[in-house]
């Protein structure tokens, strides 16, 4: 296993040498040292380490703080500051740059050791929910249903560009109005339906639990209503309360009392943009056999087998060049060019789904070189989670959610089978 690289910044040669020494022995390389900020901004570019121990006292024009500010300007890197001083004033300073750590001279193994693999954990996670922040705004942007989030008070905070498509409004001249503001008032004023979402909502209000209810738009295409099935559910945040919302046409819900069975096939580019799209329209027909939440959790676990597909699939990219591609924060300029590559751009991922009334069956292939599935599904859950491996995130939530699991001899086909039996998810 690769040992990991830290760069040493410290302008007392005898503190380096004996820095680096430690580091060693506790297992890890110094793969370089610089007496200056210059200096070290220079060869951390050259050569970008895995994590940065930065003395916040530095001859020259920059002190530690600032190149450390520079650095990562360029690269994403953890830094865990070094000081001999233990002074109130030198910690607040330290503490505004948002440090993943700090160390007083001189050092101790154990102080050292706590220190770095601290650093690393919270750098592997901020890493993750950025990532993740990304595929939410993706999928946010790129569903057909209406997604919007609203206070305590139904104002508005958040709409995506779905309310265009269905109502005729951008999503800015919405936000921060009321929610009650968009629904349709009866030329009589009858206040029936008005009453009827009061209640729904104050219910909604009391108990906190997900609602399910149905209710009409006005809409700028023309004075005619627009009828919409809504999902409320909180989510709860340690700043406060969120409402999720979602709005989608109620004629699906009318025309599913007819749904019998569906068997389709779809093939789709590498478009991360509509990967949301997809997953709606492949499993908006479960809803007569599931609940609404296990459909949901059907939909979320296809998103990432999806992506998946597209990205270490048929973009063939690896780990590494992912992790890279989002510490140096231009991951989507990474994706376009190879979503344009020659190479990569005419591979396509198919998807056949069949559903009835007592099985869902989806195949998901791509035209990648596939990847080694043997064995993945024997790890355990928290090592996979540890080693964040490309696939292991969309294959442990399907394994969790679906009966059967199964790939091809390449590993570039997947087949997710989930039985209705008990229309309930184990």
């Amino acid at each position: 296993m690769k040992r990991r690289e830290i760069f040493i910044v410290e302008d007392s040669r005898i503190v380096s040498l004996e820095l680096q020494k430690i580091l060693e022995g506790l297992g890890y390389a110094v793969i370089g040292s610089a007496g200056t900020g210059d200096e070290a901004i220079s060869k951390c570019m050259d050569t970008p380490p895995d994590l940065i121990l930065m003395d916040v006292k530095l001859p020259g024009t920059l002190n530690g703080i600032e190149t450390s500010q520079e650095i990562r300007k360029k690269i994403n890197v953890p830094v865990i500051y070094t000081t001999a001083y233990s002074d109130r004033e030198i910690v607040e300073e330290v503490q505004k740059s948002y440090p993943f750590g700090f160390v007083i001279k001189p050092y101790r193994e154990k102080d050292l050791l706590v220190a770095i693999e601290t650093a690393f954990t919270r750098f592997e996670y901020e890493m993750k929910l950025e990532e993740s922040e990304r595929k939410y705004k993706s999928l946010f942007e790129g569903s057909s249903d209406i997604i919007f989030t609203l206070d305590d008070a139904w104002n508005i905070l958040t709409v995506n560009w779905a309310v265009m498509n269905h109502l005729n409004v951008r999503p800015e001249e919405i936000v921060s109005k009321n929610f009650l503001e968009l629904l349709y008032t009866s030329p009589d004023r009858n206040m029936k339906a008005a009453n009827f979402v009061h209640e729904k909502l104050d219910f909604f209000a009391r108990n906190r639990r997900p609602l399910n209810f149905k209710t009409s738009f006005k809409s700028n295409f023309n004075s005619e209503p627009v009828e919409m099935s809504i999902r409320f559910e909180y989510i709860n945040f340690t700043e406060g309360n969120l409402i999720m919302g979602r709005a989608f046409r109620v004629v699906e819900d009318e025309l599913m009392k007819f749904f019998n069975s569906e068997k389709q096939r779809l093939i789709m580019g590498n478009q991360l943009f509509l990967v949301g799209d997809v997953t709606y329209r492949i499993t908006r027909n479960l809803k007569r056999y599931l609940d609404i939440d296990n459909v949901e959790l059907m939909r979320l676990a296809l998103v990432e087998m999806i992506i998946n597909a597209i990205e270490h699939g048929n973009l063939e990219i690896s780990f590494e060049e992912k992790s890279e591609a989002l510490q140096s924060e231009n991951y989507f300029e990474f994706i376009t060019k190879r979503q344009v590559d020659p190479i990569y751009r005419s591979r396509r991922v198919h998807i056949e789904f069949a559903i009835n009334s007592e099985v869902a069956v989806y195949t998901i292939k791509d035209d990648g070189a596939g990847f080694d599935h043997r064995g993945f599904f024997d790890k355990e859950i928290l090592d996979m989670n540890f080693e964040f491996k490309p696939h292991g995130r969309g294959m442990l939530m399907s394994k969790k959610i679906f009966d059967e699991i199964r790939y091809n001899d390449a590993g570039n086909q997947v087949t997710l089978i989930k039985k209705f039996k008990n229309n309930v998810f184990d």
